[in-house]
């Protein structure tokens, strides 16, 4: 899964929400509210990603593909990142829309993770309008934004 972001995609975001990190050649965007508390960043990568520190993202601690690689592990997209203009993209195969079949994965004291082609409805039979390419599902009932995961788990101390 590629978290690279586009141009229109990023328009499309409450600016004040989006919290920007740049070393030049690559912008690592953190959207909080998406923040699912998987620690996939901090685990992955504890020099650029350490919630210690203010601020806790610091991009010049890696080069740019160790902080790419560690952002494509975020699985609610809360952290996203866009190449500068002109620098090449890595190849990666096409995903054709509709051809992958649903998948989810449960995440250990966490939300289960929802990908691939897939409809979420609610109670009462309407589709609940998805905005990411995987949708975090709350499994400790504390979420705010159900059926969405909002991070409350930790808070709540879930545990599977």
């Amino acid at each position: 899964m590629s978290n690279e972001v586009t141009k229109s995609e990023l328009e499309g975001f409450n600016s004040e929400k989006v919290k920007s990190y740049t070393n030049g050649e690559i912008t690592v965007y953190w959207r909080p509210e998406k923040c699912i508390h998987s620690a996939n960043c901090i685990v992955g990568n504890p020099r650029v990603f350490n919630a210690q520190k203010r601020p806790w993202i610091n991009i010049s601690e890696a080069n740019s593909d160790e902080v790419i690689e560690t952002v494509n592990s975020c699985p609610s997209r809360a952290l996203l990142y866009m190449k500068k203009h002109g620098t090449p993209v890595p190849d990666r195969v096409p995903e054709i829309p509709g051809s992958e079949s649903a998948k989810v994965q449960i995440l250990r004291n966490g939300p289960a993770l929802i990908s691939g082609n897939f409809i979420i409805r609610d109670s009462n039979n309407q589709q609940i309008r998805i905005e990411t390419e995987i949708a975090a599902i709350c499994r400790c009932g504390a979420s705010k934004k159900k059926p969405f995961c909002d991070g409350n788990h930790t808070s709540a101390g879930f545990k599977d």
